[in-house]
């Protein structure tokens, strides 16, 4: 009985492989074709270059029909649009969207963080400045000469003429022609 057993089943196996197979492809507008193939055949012959996905898994173009995971007698292929553009990193850079860091109204930097109400880089709303000695770069940045000056600017031609205020100021002094 087992003899048997293993004489039918290496039978019926030989002609199976060698048999095309009818799989069923749903192009992008969503008809469905039927294809014959064999096994043996790539996805690439089979379905010309297209961009195919079965079972949720985007199949190359070099994979043999028969090794697909799943793949046989009557299954659906679906076509799947293949994208321009991406690469690595793309989908976690994509996923990035939110604004975490506002504009600080006391240093002007997008440094004010939004749910901790406080600026990263002067430390806003805090009455002293943020300042590390540690930081003799960041020092530099936010000294003195670096911003507007809009009193300071004024201050050497003020002293210039002994700070004076009001009234008319007199005329100034043209240099005589020498012969």
């Amino acid at each position: 009985l087992t003899s048997s057993r293993q004489a039918f089943t290496a039978d019926t196996a030989a002609p199976e492989r060698a048999r095309a197979m009818q799989l069923f492809i749903r192009g992008l507008s969503g008809e469905t074709s039927a294809v014959e193939a064999a096994p043996e055949a790539t996805v690439g012959e089979v379905f010309r270059g297209a961009s195919v996905a079965y079972g949720g898994v985007s199949l190359d173009a070099f994979v043999k029909l028969g090794e697909v995971l799943g793949l046989g007698e009557g299954s659906t292929v679906c076509e799947v649009a293949g994208l321009l553009g991406g690469g690595d990193g793309t989908e976690a850079m994509g996923k990035k969207n939110k604004h975490t860091h506002g504009l600080c109204v006391r240093c002007g930097k997008r440094s004010y963080h939004m749910q901790k109400k406080k600026c990263a880089s002067c430390g806003y709303p805090a009455a002293k400045k943020r300042s590390y000695e540690w930081s003799k770069k960041a020092k530099r940045r936010q000294a003195q000469g670096t911003g507007r000056m809009r009193h300071l600017k004024h201050m050497a031609r003020r002293f210039k003429h002994n700070f004076r205020e009001g009234g008319s100021f007199p005329a100034r002094k043209k240099n005589a022609k020498k012969d």
